[in-house]
């Protein structure tokens, strides 16, 4: 399969994309040694078509190995995109809907969550407990059954009534567990039966701890200035919500399958992408498995996803430019590395994605920058400032020293722009009115500022990127 794929792309790819593919394998490279990533896989798409599709470094520290765009890892809480791509085609089939209760499906719930929808669940608006954080009894060293996982986030209160606020949770095993009631099938056989075959993602699986995986890259956490591994085993019952394997090539193609709606209906992805409506009125962009933002006029979902067995992925889909950048790394350092270097790499093809592409103009308001610089300064040196009141003391030390040298050394203190906060940013802060972006010039090299301001213009807060 993947050698036909693999001839076709080369056969189809724009002059262009190849001079963009040189500086991808250049900057990719580059980032390996210091962000210690052993081994990463990535995918482009544009406009539907794979246009790039590679490996750098290693996927086994002990075999040395090396990544290609055929190894295997796991993707995480993407996973939770492939659970709600298996509860619309159930809503497809007239099985379910989204506004049903959860506990129509689920045994045993207990009285607090009868108002919680399956909807709630997949837009992180329910309320419920996170499995996966906190000290609530969950192992990863045994088996669960239904009823035993839905005892035990049921013992933990709603932290607040469905469809109050927003707040993302690791409660998607629940959905596992309606698919498998609304279908009559075990959650990773409807999977494999409805979305893994029919698009041919030869590569795509759920894992289990003693199954042989063929090109599997070995996971890794990097502790205490050394390799190690993370932690092998995973319950079954969680599949829904982190499960996934798969290769760069198949994520392409499930990617290009939904863009082009091969697995789910126009209606259905339009339902997908639509931001969630709280019940105050209020909507949050984020739909149904995907975060929906905007950065300088560009829309894109994305998702990210990390492992305890020390992998982690990204998938950026800017749907105007119709460009996809997917990542996936065997290292669990939180998925920042491959973060940041997907806004890179996205920009390279579609220039202004990233805060990194953007060029100086002419700064509009040099005054207020300049307060913005002694806001900055005192953030720095940890002072409260009345115009970022408590911003000081929110950052972490390490996030405040790095402002304080930035502005104690700056050559230069460039305006890139800035954007009006709108419905469709992923923004929880209903007092940010806008972000404000600059580049700081140090003898350390640049630094990039997002400057989170309210309409008052004080400073809610400070992003500061290499």
């Amino acid at each position: 399969m993947n050698r036909p794929f693999l001839l076709a792309l080369a056969l189809t790819i724009p002059i262009g994309f190849l001079q963009q593919t040189d500086r991808v394998d250049d900057y990719v490279r580059s980032q390996l040694q210091p962000r210690r990533l052993p081994g990463v896989s990535l995918a482009i798409v544009k406009d539907g078509r794979l246009v790039k599709a590679a490996g750098y470094g290693v996927a086994s520290l002990e075999l040395d190995a090396p990544a290609t765009e055929r190894t295997v890892y796991e993707i995480g809480s993407i996973s939770k995109q492939i659970a709600a791509d298996a509860v619309l085609l159930l809503v497809e089939d007239g099985k379910v809907k989204l506004d049903d209760p959860v506990s129509t499906y689920l045994p045993r719930t207990p009285p607090a969550w009868s108002a919680i929808t399956i909807r709630h669940v997949l837009t992180h608006t329910a309320g419920l407990a996170d499995f996966d954080t906190g000290d609530i009894g969950f192992s990863y060293r045994r088996e669960y059954t239904p009823e035993e996982f839905i005892d035990l986030l049921g013992k933990q209160p709603l932290a607040f009534q469905p469809g109050e606020r927003w707040n993302y949770t690791n409660a998607f095993p629940l959905l596992g567990i309606v698919i498998e009631r609304a279908s009559g099938m075990g959650y990773t056989e409807f999977v494999r039966s409805r979305i893994f075959a029919p698009l041919g993602l030869e590569s795509a699986r759920f894992k289990v701890a003693g199954d042989v995986v063929p090109q599997r890259a070995d996971g890794y956490l990097f502790k205490d200035g050394a390799y190690r591994h993370g932690e092998p085993l995973r319950p079954a019952i969680i599949a829904a919500n982190g499960g996934v394997m798969m290769n760069a090539l198949d994520f392409a193609r499930w990617d290009i399958a939904m863009t082009r709606g091969r697995l789910l209906r126009p209606e259905s992805l339009k339902e997908m992408t639509a931001p969630v409506r709280l019940n105050d009125g209020r909507t949050v962009s984020h739909g149904l498995g995907w975060f929906m933002d905007t950065f300088n006029g560009h829309r894109f979902g994305a998702h990210w996803g990390t492992t305890v067995t020390g992998h982690s992925a990204v998938i950026r889909r800017y749907v105007d430019d119709g460009v996809t950048v997917i990542m996936m790394a065997n290292l669990d350092d939180g998925g920042f590395a491959i973060d940041s270097m997907s806004k890179r790499i996205a920009d390279m093809y579609v220039p202004g994605v990233d805060i990194h592409g953007l060029a100086p103009r002419p700064d509009p308001a040099p005054g207020g920058t300049a307060q913005l610089r002694k806001i900055l300064a005192a953030i720095g040196a940890g002072t409260d400032d009345e115009r970022a009141p408590g911003l000081a003391a929110r950052l972490p030390p390490p996030v405040r020293d790095r402002i304080a040298v930035a502005i104690r050394t700056a050559s230069a203190f460039d305006y890139l722009g800035e954007e009006a906060v709108g419905g469709g940013h992923f923004n929880l802060d209903p007092k940010l009115a806008r972000n404000v972006w600059y580049r700081v010039q140090t003898p350390e090299g640049a630094r990039f500022f997002t400057l989170r301001l309210a309409r008052d213009g004080r400073l809610l807060g400070v992003i500061v990127e290499d």
